[in-house]
Formats: structure tokens, sequence, C-alpha cells
């Protein structure tokens, strides 16, 4: 598991705190720290954000203000781990602004294990295998009345049990009409697994987002949807999201809308776009770095703390329901014959 953790913190992908590691540590409530110990976690993630964070001369003067609050002995009366993250987000958070950065408790052991280096073949594998045992994190391919697909996704990786899962989703929903994709509650991915979702569903290669590293200028790069197959084009594609849709998760909603290629349902998504990853700190406290800048191919900006909005606004656990409709109405546009018969009984059998 810390291998996989490793593998995690060490990616600069559009993700949240990996579950697992973070799940072995010790409660941070009963973990006690000393003073000489909170100066080394503040002092280290002041050094971290300077030498790290995207967003170059916010690192700095985050860094220095972080660095005169600890001289003022703003943080010393900390007696937990747990007091003391709840310190940093209180007076660092608003200081870095922005929607990734947390400091997490992680514990020695786990910190023992950091490396920058690539991770391992067997590492790899191990990750691959986890994905591919919860089914690709796409846990619900169905038919909705009248035709339509529906199509859950909890998590955007590239990687070959994604790609597997996700391309046998896609023939099994090739004959429905319309399509409507759930991503309500998704915390992230990463931009390669994002324009592999949208190559199914493009007719025509299409630039999603390019990602900058200030720091390492070699591992900037465009990402592209390329077409893939089983493709889903020429058909309405409704996408479903919420205040919890977040990171790489935000970048789907957002490279669709921005290609006007789907329909967005439900309500604001989270506004956390900088990509980055876990950087250890002091006394088993790690911090989620933002490291690059992302940016939209179409619209040149990105959704940080302001979200993606939808284009029909109604409360999540209405979201399936009128997209659901919308699909319906959409279809009964064009069709004819036989498709138009299912779609105008999937329409009456919905609540009125």
């Amino acid at each position: 598991m810390i291998g996989q953790f490793r593998a995690c913190i060490c990616a600069a992908i559009l993700t949240f705190a990996p579950t697992v590691a973070t799940a072995q540590a010790p409660d941070p409530a009963t973990v006690t720290l000393s003073a000489s110990e909170n100066r080394e976690v503040l002092l280290s993630l002041a050094k971290v954000l300077r030498e790290r964070f995207a967003f170059r001369a916010r690192g700095e003067a985050a860094a220095r203000e972080i660095e005169s609050l600890e001289r003022r002995g703003v943080f010393r009366e900390a007696r937990t781990a747990a007091e003391l993250m709840a310190l940093i987000d209180a007076r660092v958070t608003p200081l870095v602004n922005d929607r990734h950065f947390r400091v997490r408790y992680v514990g020695p052991h786990v910190l023992a294990g950091f490396s920058e280096a690539p991770a391992s073949a067997e590492e790899v594998a191990a990750f691959h295998e986890e994905i591919r045992l919860r089914g690709g994190e796409i846990p619900d391919v169905r038919w909705l009345a009248g035709n339509v697909g529906y199509l859950r996704i909890n998590m955007f990786f590239d990687a070959p049990p994604s790609a597997e899962k996700l391309a046998a989703a896609m023939g099994m929903l090739a004959d429905t009409s319309a399509l409507i994709i759930d991503v309500r509650g998704t915390p992230g991915g990463e931009p390669a697994g994002v324009a592999m979702v949208i190559g199914h569903l493009v007719a025509e290669r299409a630039a999603t987002v390019r990602v900058e590293d200030p720091v390492n200028p070699a591992l900037s790069r465009t990402f592209h949807a390329e077409p893939r197959t089983p493709a889903y084009v020429g058909k309405p594609v409704y996408v479903l999201m919420d205040g919890d849709t977040g990171s790489g998760a935000e970048e789907f909603v957002y490279d669709l809308k921005a290609m006007r290629r789907a329909t967005l349902v439900g309500t604001t998504t989270s506004g956390a776009a900088t990509p980055g990853g876990y950087r250890p700190l002091a006394a088993g406290m790690v911090a989620f770095i933002p490291m690059q800048i992302v940016s939209n191919a179409v619209t040149g900006a990105n959704w940080e703390g302001v979200g993606v909005k939808p284009d029909v606004e109604v409360p999540p656990e209405q979201a399936l329901e009128r997209a659901h409709r919308l699909a319906l109405e959409a279809i009964l546009k064009d069709a004819q014959g036989l498709r138009r018969a299912i779609a105008e009984e999937g329409l009456a059998s919905l609540k009125p």
C-alpha cells in the first residue's frame, strides 16, 4: 500500500487525497506534537511552497507570511496533529488560495517510503489490478426508459483496465439514442484519463487541456482526445454534476462544455483546477502542493475557484430525472419509427 501511495503522490494528476494511505495513519487527534515539531512542519511547508507551488510569486509571498506567522508563535500552542492542521487550514490555506492545497497527517512510516522516482513496474501492476477489480471505476452501466444510456464514472484514469472497461461499456450503450454520464461526487483523475473518455464522444481529434509546469518545463504538455471506438457521436450527451464533482471530473465537464458536446445538468462543481501532488513536510505530515497550471484548449482558462456552472441547474438528487426527460425530448425532435415509439413510451413513463 505504501508503494501505491508513492505512485499517487508522485503523479501530477487532478485528484484528491489518497484514501488508502491516509486510512493507515493514526487519528491526528491522538498524535501529540511539540512546539519544535510544529515549527519544523511550518518551515518545511514554507520551503516546499517556495520551491514547487505552480504560481511562483504567490508561493513566495505565502512562504514569507508562513515564516512570519511562525516567528510570532501562531502555531506553537497546537498540541496535536489535528490542532496543527486546523490552524494551518485557518491561517495558511487562505494565503495559498488554491482549492487543491491541503495538509494531512500520514505518519512517519509513510513519509519514509516517499520517493519522486517513477513508480516501479510492480507498483504500476498492483495499481492497475486494483483498478481492474474496481471495474475500471465504472460501476454502473444501464438502459433507461426510452432507450437512453446511463454511464457512471467514479474516477478518470489513464490505465489499460479503465480503457478496457470503458470500451466495453460504450459497446453496450452503442444502440442507445442518447447518453447520460454521471460524475456527481467524482473527485477527479488524470487529464489523459479525461481525454480517453472524451475520445469516445468525438469524431475528430480535439485538444482538451494544456498543462504547464513552471519548475520543470519538460513535463508541460497538451492533451488530446483521440477518436476511439466504440464511437458515440452524432447523438446527445448529458452530464450530471454537483458540488462534489472535483478536479479532473471538473475538467471533463468543462472540456465538454467548451466543445459544446454535452448539456450539463445539476449544480456548480467544486472549483479545484491546479494539478499537483503530495510532498513530505515533517513530523509525519504531507501537503498537497498545486504544481502545474492547467488551461482549456478552447477557452484558455480554467475553473479554479469558480467551478463549472451547469447548463440546467437543478438539485443533484433531481439531476438524473431532469436529464432523462431532456434526453427523451431531444430524441423526439428527430426520431422516426421504432426509435420514436420507444422514446415516446419512455417519456410517458416519467413522472409528470
